[in-house]
């Protein structure tokens, strides 16, 4: 049996692009499509491979030089309830952020 490019797509057969499980992540449409290409390839990582890009881009040097941006993300998840003010000032201490 061919592939059919016309063919309408059944209900398994939908191919997930579901990011809902990671906390924190972006819509895929408020995404550019650069963006979205670096999105897509970090979930096709293994969780250990995408563990330790991760840890690779949270150095101290990349952590000071995105101060501001991530110290407002954390206030503005600590304002909406998705993480508590204990969560917060964790979160803060660990990235060295005061």
């Amino acid at each position: 049996m061919k592939w059919n490019p016309f063919k309408k797509k059944q209900q398994g057969e939908e191919k997930s692009n579901d990011f809902s499980s990671i906390p924190g992540a972006p819509k895929m449409e408020d995404l550019n499509m650069f963006q979205r290409f670096a999105m897509r390839r970090l979930m096709k990582m293994s969780p250990a491979d995408r563990e330790k890009a991760i840890r690779k881009s949270m150095t101290p040097k990349n952590i000071e030089k995105n101060k501001g941006e991530i110290l407002s993300s954390l206030e503005a998840m600590r304002k909406s309830g998705q993480i508590s003010d204990d969560q917060y000032r964790l979160t803060k201490a660990k990235l060295r952020l005061k």
